[in-house]
């Protein structure tokens, strides 16, 4: 107990609760916007504490995974979102360093995304084909530390946006590829992902509170950035190695002997084609958020310390990702997927009528649903519509299709209504694209377990 003591000490100390003798009781002091930072390191203490601690309570025990596996997927969920908890927030601000303006960030960001959109079924296809998705896997972390170093080193827009195609080109698969990894394996194996893929929420989530206290906000933040980004590539790269499961046991000996073809017309079945269609829609919307929110609250609520609202939401999804598996079996892929569409409708309309920071940051908390319930329930649909030794190319072509395509239109567009009609228009807009994802998704997408496919 003595963790969880040390916990409710650190939100003592910001007036959330004081301890008693014996027990932890809730005081009545008035929140100010400064105590925010600590409020979220120790929500986000408590919960990997209770998750680490009571892992066992979250699956069946034929959902359990084999001794000393589950860790290791998780620690390896942990150490891929450590780059991303960089690359998401702060290489924006290597870019504003480097001297290029917001039109030219802009630009930059727009060929990775590009990149999100060709790169990810390149290389499932190719892991798919070697049947090596764990070398696949150590490439493109071994591609990627070194370009976004390079980031550090232009200062010519030509320049970044070649860079900008070479980082997109390592950089982007990382996610998709490590699911198809991670599904190519429970296809033979027990385990749950929900639980592993929590690894990367708190993986994300401690790297963006590290970053801000190594002081990312202020004058050394280029060196911050670039440093930090080289360590944690680093760690990526061992975690592959050594936590990860060797191809022989998440390619079945069939799939390696036999060779068996891609069978493309999976990707052309009406399930494939109004799924994707569904969730290209509802991460289009999702980019108002993504692309635009910073710039909302600095502009039009007038916040500082934006990126601790951030955070909110990123802490949000970790129980609902943590306990997806009993989701999934409770209610379904596809509905838990449709409350993920339902979350975006309400977290960005919501978002178009707030007029206050505080009315923004519970809207934060549907983060849980508008990626955890739809990152799961979307990878998940896509696992369970392909064969186990198509589960790379599955993950990779979707991700490019859904997450790469929607990012691009959704920035693009987005910044045309928010340059044009403002901030409240384009979140009313989008909530809009994301209830016809809704639509769509209740009357034309069948759940998986009513195709005839692999598991």
């Amino acid at each position: 107990m003595k963790g969880l003591t040390d916990i409710t000490q650190n939100l003592a100390s910001v007036g959330i609760f004081h301890q008693a003798p014996c027990c932890v009781e809730f005081t009545h002091k008035r929140l100010e916007p400064d105590s925010l930072p600590l409020i979220i390191v120790g929500y986000y203490d408590i919960l990997a504490f209770l998750i680490f601690t009571k892992a066992d309570m979250t699956t069946p025990q034929d959902s359990k995974f084999e001794p000393g596996m589950g860790i290791r997927f998780g620690l390896a969920y942990a150490a891929l979102f450590l780059p991303f908890a960089i690359a998401t927030p702060y290489l924006q601000v290597l870019l504003e360093k480097q001297g290029f303006d917001k039109q030219a960030i802009g630009l930059i960001q727009g060929t990775i995304e590009i990149m999100a959109v060709i790169s990810p079924p390149l290389w499932g296809l190719f892991s798919d084909r070697i049947h090596r998705p764990k070398l696949v896997l150590l490439l493109t972390v071994i591609g990627a530390v070194p370009t976004f170093l390079a980031f550090g080193a232009v200062s010519k827009l030509m320049g970044a946006l070649l860079v900008a195609v070479i980082f997109g080109l390592f950089f982007r698969p990382l996610i998709p590829l490590t699911d198809g990894l991670t599904f190519r394996y429970l296809h033979n194996k027990p385990g749950d992902y929900g639980p592993v893929r929590t690894g990367g929420s708190l993986g994300f989530v401690g790297m963006v509170i590290i970053m801000e206290l190594l002081g990312v906000g202020g004058s050394g933040a280029r060196e911050v950035i670039l440093y930090a980004f080289a360590a944690v590539g680093i760690i990526h790269a061992m975690s592959i190695i050594l936590a990860l499961p060797s191809d022989s046991l998440t390619v079945s000996s069939e799939s390696r002997n036999t060779h068996p073809k891609t069978d493309w017309k999976v990707f052309i079945s009406a399930s494939f084609i109004l799924f994707t269609i569904a969730s290209f829609l509802g991460r289009m919307a999702m980019m108002s958020h993504y692309h635009f929110f910073t710039l909302f609250l600095k502009e039009d609520l007038g916040a500082t310390n934006t990126g601790y609202i951030w955070i909110v939401g990123s802490i949000s999804e970790i129980p609902l990702i943590f306990f997806s598996g009993y989701l999934l079996r409770r209610i379904g892929v596809r509905k838990l997927f449709a409350l993920g569409l339902v979350g975006i409708v309400v977290r960005l309309v919501g978002t178009s009528l707030s007029t206050s920071v505080w009315q923004v940051v519970p809207l934060q908390m549907l983060h849980a649903l508008t990626f955890g319930a739809y990152h799961v329930s979307s990878v998940t649909y896509v696992s369970r519509l392909v064969p186990e030794h198509m589960k790379s190319s599955a993950q990779t072509i979707f991700s490019g299709l859904s997450m790469g395509l929607g990012g691009l239109c959704g920035g693009a567009f987005g910044g045309f209504i928010a340059q044009n009609y403002g901030f409240s228009t384009l979140y009313a807009l989008f909530g809009g694209i994301a209830f016809v994802a809704l639509i769509i998704l209740l009357l034309f997408v069948h759940p998986p377990e009513s195709v005839n496919r692999g598991a």
